[in-house]
């Protein structure tokens, strides 16, 4: 077996390796990328090919455009004052560099050999699913749907899911027997996703489905074309119903409770009411009928966790079980701490704020607290603790800052300070430990680099796509609708998982793919 052999199949299991590792492992991710980056430099220096594969990598257009999204980064650390956080989101990065030299310097993977490399990706994201589960299936009785996924971000695996689900279509086997395990797959893929509760795949799927219709709508006439209208109507109608439903389900409160309320409780404490934002919980008012030296007598002969406290999300114990009582249609006194069963009790400490959340449909149980944290913000303008509120008011802060950093933006490293100056500065009603970054990556980048940085950050991915013709291929323009609309509520490329995601798939699709994308309908074996 000559040298060049040995060197393609350690570059082809190195790719292998990362795709599989991607939902599971950061060690072996990272320890992938090693190994890519060792057999490319090894390989160059044996053919004596070193420089000219630096020279393909940096000045083949599309692929020095791609590298530049690195290269401001390291640009943005001359005009920032957290040089640490700076150089860390660079380390962060390196998915960009690493995979930005390697796979445009070196000949592109065969058909064969980039769909065995997805399947095996889309695979192993399923497989993780089943050892998550196999794990935390008892996060799902008590409803932490961040509980479910052990190894890493439930929104980071969901987005995982999504384009594993592109894959097993997209490569659709010849044989019943595979045929069958792909749709069994996929079933399992999207329970699981909705036990996840990521609300981010919920557009992301709409949006896929959206575009594989138009697609085979596209590319097929007569009867497929009149069955991809259908399945079009037939989606939309099911994702409007089960909007409606999630909705119309919402239990509210009467008003005319609020009109006659009683002034002390059977142990003669005084309630407090809140008849100006008493907020709702499971069609009941949370914040009337509280006695809090009542609550927190009876709490504390019934669990260690102390009343004044925090349960086990973080969270303060007393919200959680005066919410949880008010889901419950009990007073917030000693009789509705004692008509608690033992598993409720159980439930108040893992931080579950409602008697229905984990003993219904995930996703819409998600959908509840959302609607919570909306009426919650817009009745007291506090979105402490709340994902969906403390992104808006990470948006609103985080637009002051891009505004006052219009042109060069605050450099890399000073995102965070910048928000907490901001926060202070605007009167921000989050506590200190909610004060956090943007979350929405096209944020993140205005701020950090400006207008033109912005500008350039997403035409750097954009031209070389377009250029190497990648949108050509159905799994790349579904992988960048995924990563994409991620974008829109995190800040993706600032973790380890979420740089390699992009850094990985995209290299894969625009500088190692085949060139002929017709070539890539290669059926799957058997």
């Amino acid at each position: 077996m000559d040298g060049t052999s040995v060197h393609r199949k350690v570059h082809i299991g190195a790719l292998a390796m990362a795709l599989a590792a991607l939902p599971w492992s950061e060690f072996l991710l990272s320890l992938s990328q090693i190994i890519l980056l060792g057999n490319w430099l090894w390989e160059g220096i044996a053919r004596r090919d070193l420089g000219g594969r630096f020279g393909r990598a940096l000045t083949t257009p599309a692929s020095a455009v791609f590298l530049s999204f690195f290269g401001l980064h390291v640009l943005g650390l001359a005009w920032t004052q957290d040089l640490q956080w700076g150089l860390d989101l660079c380390r962060i990065l390196l998915p960009v560099l690493v995979f930005g030299l390697v796979l445009p310097s070196v000949p592109r993977l065969g058909a064969t050999q980039l769909r065995s490399l997805l399947l095996l990706g889309a695979w192993s994201a399923i497989a993780s699913t089943v050892a998550c589960f196999a794990l935390r299936h008892e996060a799902l009785e008590l409803g932490n749907y961040r509980d479910l996924s052990p190894f890493i971000s439930h929104i980071r695996l969901g987005l995982m899911l999504c384009l594993a689900i592109a894959v097993l279509v997209h490569y659709w086997p010849r044989t019943a027997v595979l045929r069958a395990a792909h749709v069994v797959a996929m079933v399992w893929t999207l329970w699981f996703m909705d036990q996840l509760s990521s609300l981010v795949t919920l557009p992301v799927l709409a949006v896929l489905a959206l575009y594989g219709l138009w697609r085979l709508s596209r590319l097929q006439a007569g009867k497929w074309r009149q069955a991809a209208a259908l399945l079009l109507l037939a989606g939309m109608g099911t994702a409007s119903a089960f909007l409606y439903t999630a909705i119309a389900e919402r239990r509210h409160a009467d008003p005319r409770m609020l009109e006659h309320l009683d002034e002390r409780s059977a142990g003669g404490e005084v309630y407090y009411h809140d008849v100006q934002a008493p907020l709702e919980e499971n069609g009941h008012y949370v914040w009337i009928n509280v006695a809090d030296k009542e609550l927190e007598r009876t709490w504390e002969r019934r669990s260690a966790l102390p009343f004044w406290g925090e349960d086990k999300l973080g969270q303060p114990l007393r919200f959680t079980l005066v919410r949880y009582l008010a889901s419950m249609g009990l007073r917030k006194d000693s009789t509705g701490v004692q008509a608690l069963s033992d598993a409720d009790v159980a439930r108040v400490e893992n931080g579950v704020t409602s008697v229905v959340q984990g003993r219904g449909n995930a996703m819409r149980d998600r959908l509840g607290q959302v609607f919570y944290e909306l009426d919650t913000y817009r009745r007291t303008g506090d979105p402490n603790g709340h994902s969906v509120t403390m992104r808006m008011e990470f948006a609103r802060v985080g637009a002051h800052i891009a505004a006052r950093h219009w042109a060069t933006g605050v450099g890399t490293g000073d995102t965070q300070p910048a928000f907490d100056a901001a926060f202070d500065e605007w009167h921000s009603p989050l506590l200190p430990q909610w004060r956090l970054r943007a979350h929405n990556e096209y944020l993140t980048l205005l701020i950090s680099f400006g207008v033109f940085g912005l500008l350039w950050s997403l035409f750097s991915w954009w031209w070389p796509a377009w250029r190497n013709r990648a949108f050509t291929h159905p799994l790349f323009t579904a992988w960048a609708i995924i990563f994409l609309l991620s974008c829109l509520t995190e800040d993706t490329i600032e973790t380890q998982m979420g740089a390699t995601f992009f850094a990985l798939y995209y290299t894969l699709f625009v500088f190692a793919a085949p060139t002929a994308p017709s070539s890539d309908r290669t059926p799957a074996a058997g």
